[in-house]
């Protein structure tokens, strides 16, 4: 199974969405899925050293989001979209929200929504901006959400309700230099 991880902040980027989405990938890989992440920005500060392959093929996330993210999936051919959603990530802009509804792409797409804030469409949008979010929910083979909070918010809204899924640390434990576990443990007794 090939699985293309869209997400508007990614490393360089300093950011939790990045982070997870990082954290992710390199999760699926370990399983044997075929995980790529597909964001924007420059590839000059790519990290060689990574387990996951990154694709720097999104010129912005506005409307040109679009043609952009069809051509790299036409390329890349995955079998299943995952969107890391936070609107701030991507502007505000709503592109991301409409484009499961609007896509030529019939694969499956997922979305995890990082939080339920609203992009920005134009003044006094007032209740449209949240249904742009509900819009994304809605396209999705499948919604997950982070914390109970927007669990509730969704279950009330979607024929199926979102998958709960909280985000653990991505700060992996290590032991101080010159930590030795068996002496350590061998002096406690």
């Amino acid at each position: 199974m090939k699985v293309c991880l869209v997400t508007a902040e990614y490393a360089p980027q300093q950011g939790g969405v990045g982070d997870y989405t990082r954290e992710l990938a390199a999760a699926l890989r370990q399983r044997g899925v075929e995980a790529i992440v597909l964001t924007g920005g420059s590839a000059a500060s790519e990290d060689a050293s990574s387990p996951v392959p990154v694709q720097r093929r999104i010129g912005g996330w506005g409307w040109w989001l679009w043609r952009d993210l069809e051509r790299a999936l036409r390329v890349l051919a995955p079998d299943v979209v995952h969107i890391q959603y936070q609107a701030a990530a991507y502007g505000l802009h709503p592109a991301i929200n409409l484009w499961p509804r609007f896509s030529p792409w019939r694969r499956a797409t997922v979305v995890t929504f990082h939080d339920l804030k609203v992009p920005y469409l134009f003044p006094k949008a007032g209740p449209l901006r949240f249904r742009a979010v509900l819009e994304l929910a809605r396209a999705a083979a499948r919604a997950i959400v982070t914390n109970a909070e927007d669990q509730a918010t969704l279950a009330l809204l979607l024929q199926r309700p979102p998958a709960l899924i909280p985000i653990g640390s991505n700060i992996h434990p290590q032991p101080p230099p010159g930590y030795d576990r068996s002496a350590r443990r061998a002096a406690a007794g």
